[in-house]
């Protein structure tokens, strides 16, 4: 009965005891110091995946930055939110008390989605599935009875390392992951970004290149959905962005999973891409915009790196 209402929801899920992920994260992360008593209102942990298309859109040229390939069409936390609501309330009336989460809670859903058998964890850290690859929104259900499981995928990267040789700044390694280096973190992340990581940077939000070169992402078929197709969002202007306010680019883009971190950070990286592109015309409004949001102290040091290097090729 469970099964066929999230099935009319979500493209895949699979299920664990709450009480083994409770164990699972005791044991490998016993440093976290994790309050996980919320969980034991329920006996089921159900992992929900939402598949979303792995077409990039025609790069538009120079003037242009990319959006990672997670964030385009309407976040997917608002879809998410909206399926959540329905299966609760389905499962309610079945006599089924249920709670249900995607990015909003203390649940670390990639780990739940590995142990669940959804897929595994790969060099770059992502879950892959077996249908889907890397392509995949994940959210999770509490459910207060029990309900089917399954043993873990069999399947790995095996010797490749592919992402591990393609990433730019260095952050993957076999079963490592250096966080502060990972440029999708570094671009969403309020913190000053050392120049050597800006030099790097090639999308105006997140990254997408240890996902592209992944060969589990090849041939694979995700669900065609019109609400997560790319659009003209997909890839930012980049004078354009610098030149409007927050409150503007907040009312335009406040439905994207982009805008999650507010624009001051979209126009950090904006700047970094314009540096990378050497666009020197633009230095004028680089220094406006730097002096716009000098109360910022982490984009303001940034701000001042990427003008500095700028000026040297003057």
């Amino acid at each position: 009965m469970i099964k066929e209402i999230l099935s009319k929801h979500v493209d895949d899920q699979k299920a664990i005891p709450v009480t083994t992920y409770i164990e699972m994260r005791k044991k490998h992360f016993p440093h976290l110091n994790e309050d996980l008593g919320f969980l034991n209102d329920y006996e089921t942990m159900i992992v929900l995946a939402l598949s979303f298309p792995a077409t990039q859109a025609k790069k538009l040229g120079k003037d242009y930055g990319y959006i990672s390939r997670y964030a385009h069409g309407k976040d997917y936390h608002l879809v998410f939110e909206e399926k959540l609501d329905g299966m609760v309330a389905a499962l309610a009336k079945k006599g089924v008390s249920a709670r249900g989460s995607s990015d909003k809670s203390i649940i670390d859903e990639r780990f739940a989605a590995y142990l669940a058998g959804l897929g595994f964890l790969g060099h770059n850290r992502f879950l892959i599935h077996p249908t889907y690859g890397t392509h995949l929104y994940l959210a999770t259900l509490l459910v207060d009875v029990p309900f089917e499981t399954n043993p873990h995928l069999e399947d790995s990267c095996g010797s490749c390392t592919k992402c591990i040789d393609a990433c730019p700044t260095d952050a993957l390694a076999k079963g490592v992951f250096y966080r502060h280096r990972c440029l999708s973190h570094l671009s969403q992340d309020k913190k000053p970004i050392e120049l050597n990581h800006l030099k790097k940077m090639n999308y105006v939000y997140g990254c997408d290149i240890c996902q592209d070169v992944c060969p589990k992402n090849q041939g694979i078929k995700p669900v065609d959905r019109e609400i997560f197709q790319s659009d003209a969002a997909s890839q930012l202007h980049l004078e354009s962005i610098l030149k409007q306010s927050n409150k503007t680019l907040m009312k335009a883009y406040k439905d994207y999973a982009f805008s999650w971190r507010g624009m001051t950070v979209i126009k950090r990286n904006a700047m970094a891409l314009l540096m990378n592109r050497n666009r020197q015309e633009l230095l004028p409004l680089m220094e406006t915009t730097k002096k716009t949001y000098e109360q910022v102290p982490w984009f303001a040091q940034t701000a001042e790196e990427i003008i500095a290097e700028m000026r040297k090729k003057t």
